[in-house]
């Protein structure tokens, strides 16, 4: 996914925007429920004004209000709502809509025969698998559980022996949100515990010692077996004390290791290690350096990346621990051989908080970019010098690395390395030399081989202080999609209080689509705003396709119908913009598969933020619910 400055946001950043609070999520929050609220009343005076007439229509919508105020919100009762939502749970449920379950934990069933093992990375296949799968399953069974069950019981009027029962409008509508809220939880849970067994059992394999090779001094070398479309390489190291078993690890091979322990004279291969992580990443601010050294914003351009984002690792998308400075989302690529390169300033960077003996996890996410072919076969070189920021003449010697092109490059930042003070050359320690007073230090990123060069964002490089527990992120990739769900039920169930079944299924999925689709309308606002909407929008595109018009000519019509066309499109991509909008941006809430997909941890501040928006939406459509049934009991 493409990296956004919003991405970069802690939950008080959004909420509140310090820096431009017209632009803060509270604000617009307040704007959109009064903007919804509006409508709701000019709508169902709409539609009162045509049954009893325009004055009339007024004081209906007039009593409705009245009555939300002084009646129906003081005297709603939550034994009410309890009631009315155990009746729509039992009716969903009547439904054999439990089913659904059945249906997913039969498509795991047969999901591995098609995943391919020999993937680079089949942990992030199972994940993405089990988790898309599950989404699309439980929001298809939220569109229809929430829009067909009022419309049925107002067709049928059995709706009218409630509402002349002491039961109002509010509990009416909470019950059946609720009700069918529970029922997608119940149906949730399972399937989430049924993931989780299905990713951890599907990546457990089985190596044998097949190849040792004795170096002496209870040293190893050996390779294991071929299973599961891969082998591995292992090293180990002599006995720590006697007694004690001699351990060793593998290489990693798609995203995993082995860690190999010898017990007495057999050799025993451990279960994959680290294809199911859950990172938590501490990112830095970044600068460049041009080849002449001067420090530039931005780095170099190679034109294949698009200027607002750039690229961007799936789910990497925090800043933890930065302080004092703006989260911009700097990128670019600096040229081999050279000057340039890529400085990170990482924050907090104190013993306590990287408390391993050996050295600061660092890990590396780098983008290559060849100029001359030459060998394809081996990586671009490059070097990670560590320096302080106070007085940059003390700065380590350079640590050569290979990138990992489209893979996580891990790299240790040792605690002693020979380096320069400044004065004379010297063994430096990383924590008394290297970072400065205040906890900052200095990660200076170079392209070693000439005319090559290496891509790099503010996500791409980052310290890694610890590391969460895969169940946990799965819960919460998963609690996302629980979110989701909230929100199409809510939405379901505000269309089906003025429309029929068919009619509020096909509003609700339109709301569902364009709130997919934000993502895509904000391109689109966002190229037209700059004049680079190569192609035109939906009108000029759809005469492009019919003439077959190619998309980077002008287009060939007349001056007063090309403006024409241009005005129109401009106003759908500005009425897209508006709604997407004001519509839950699905595509940020969807991200968190791909966090837990890639390793990295979902954090919490993502969380609560998915959860007030959602929680937002849910009241907006509680009202307008209320509002349209309101409208309808007085017509009955």
């Amino acid at each position: 996914m493409t990296l956004q400055p919003e991405d970069f946001w802690s939950f008080s950043e959004w909420l509140m925007r310090p820096q431009s609070f017209l632009e803060s999520a509270l604000l617009q929050g307040i704007v959109l429920v009064v903007l919804a609220i509006l409508l709701g009343l000019l709508l169902g005076y709409l539609v009162s004004a045509v049954r009893y007439g325009p004055s009339e229509g007024f004081y209906a919508v007039a009593r409705a209000v009245r009555d939300l105020v002084r009646s129906d919100l003081p005297g709603t009762s939550a034994r009410r709502i309890f009631a009315l939502a155990r009746l729509a749970y039992k009716e969903a449920i009547r439904r054999r809509v439990l089913v659904v379950v059945g249906l997913f934990v039969v498509g795991l069933l047969f999901a591995g025969w098609y995943l391919d093992p020999r993937s680079s990375n089949p942990a992030e296949l199972y994940i993405s698998f089990v988790l898309t799968a599950t989404n699309f399953l439980i929001l298809f069974l939220a569109l229809f559980i929430s829009t067909f069950s009022l419309p049925a019981d107002i067709k049928s009027r059995t709706i009218y022996t409630i509402v002349t029962k002491p039961v109002r409008a509010t509990e009416i509508v909470l019950g059946r949100m609720i009700g069918f809220v529970a029922v997608g939880t119940v149906m949730l849970v399972p399937m989430a515990i049924a993931s989780y067994f299905f990713v951890t059992r599907g990546l457990r394999h089985d190596h044998e010692v097949v190849d040792i090779k004795d170096l002496g001094d209870g040293r190893f070398t050996g390779k294991l077996s071929y299973d599961q479309f891969h082998e591995h390489t292992f090293t180990m190291d002599a006995p720590a004390a006697p007694g004690e078993p001699a351990l060793g690890t593998t290489d990693s091979v798609r995203g995993h290791r082995h860690v190999v322990r010898k017990m007495n004279d057999q050799f025993v291969v451990g279960e994959p290690v680290g294809a199911l992580r859950a990172r938590i990443p501490s990112y830095g601010t970044l600068a460049f350096t041009d080849r002449s050294g001067n420090i530039d914003t931005k780095g170099i351009d190679v034109g294949n990346e698009k200027e607002r984002g750039g690229y961007g690792n799936a789910g990497v998308s925090r800043l933890v621990g930065v302080t004092g400075e703006s989260n911009r989302l700097d990128y670019g690529y600096m040229e081999g051989g050279t000057l340039g390169s890529a400085i990170y300033t990482f924050y907090n960077v104190t013993p306590s908080r990287f408390p391993q003996e050996d050295g600061i996890p660092m890990e590396m996410a780098l983008r290559a970019f060849r100029t001359i072919k030459g060998d394809i076969v081996s990586g671009l070189n490059g070097s990670i010098t560590m320096r302080n920021p106070d007085d940059p003449k003390i700065e380590s010697n350079p640590i050569p690395f290979v990138v990992q092109e489209y893979d996580v490059a891990e790299e240790t930042l040792p605690r002693t390395i020979e380096g320069n003070d400044g004065n004379a050359v010297r063994v430096l320690d990383l924590f008394e030399d290297l970072v400065s007073d205040d906890g900052r230090l200095e990660v200076v990123i170079r392209c070693v081989d000439r005319q090559q060069y290496l891509g790099t964002t503010v996500s791409s490089v980052y310290l890694r202080p610890a590391e969460s527990s895969f169940a946990w992120n799965l819960a919460k990739s998963y609690i996302s999609i629980w979110l989701q769900m909230v929100m199409v039920i809510a939405f379901g169930v505000m269309f089906s209080t003025f429309l029929s079944g068919p009619v509020a299924l096909v509003a609700t999925f339109a709301c569902v689509l364009l709130g997919f689709m934000a993502e895509q309308v904000y391109d689109m606002r966002y190229h037209l705003d700059r004049g680079e909407d190569m192609g035109g929008g939906p009108i000029e595109s759809m005469v492009r396709m019919v003439r077959q018009d190619a998309m980077t000519t002008e287009l060939d019509v007349d001056a007063v119908a090309g403006k024409i066309i241009k005005t129109i499109d401009a106003a759908i991509v500005y009425s897209l913009d508006a709604i997407a909008t004001s519509l839950p941006n699905l595509p940020k809430m969807v991200g968190t598969a791909e966090y837990a997909a890639s390793g990295y941890d979902i954090f919490n501040s993502l969380l609560a933020r998915h959860a007030v928006a959602t929680f937002g939406y849910v009241i907006i459509a509680f009202l307008i619910g209320y509002f349209f049934l309101k409208t309808r009991e007085i017509a009955a």
